[in-house]
């Protein structure tokens, strides 16, 4: 069955599964979670930056609607989860990658 222009979602999980643990190495979770230390916000910013221009790239390439943009955010978002990130970082993540897609 065709989702979102593929034959199968599967390209677009995997895509975010990548994306997620090129996030991971650059911004490691264990930066989120040790609650003696606050945000780099530089170090993010180039992680996010990398990351998401990644994304855009993917966007492109695959041509992806309104609906291919959700399904990667989403599944982005999911795989954030899995690795345990904290959902204030979660949520902050999403809503930058959002908005890095939405302007293209």
């Amino acid at each position: 069955m065709a989702l979102f222009g593929f034959g199968t979602a599967a390209p677009i999980d995997d895509f975010a599964r990548q994306l997620a643990a090129d996030l991971a190495k650059r911004y490691p979770v264990a930066l989120e979670l040790d609650q003696t230390k606050k945000r780099n916000p530089s170090r993010l910013a180039k992680a996010f930056d990398s990351t998401f221009n990644r994304a855009i790239n993917f966007q492109l390439e695959h041509k992806l609607g309104i609906y291919g943009k959700a399904k990667l955010i989403a599944a982005f978002k999911s795989e954030l989860k899995e690795l345990g990130y904290p959902d204030d970082f979660v949520d902050l993540a999403s809503s930058a990658m959002t908005k890095f897609l939405g302007s293209n």
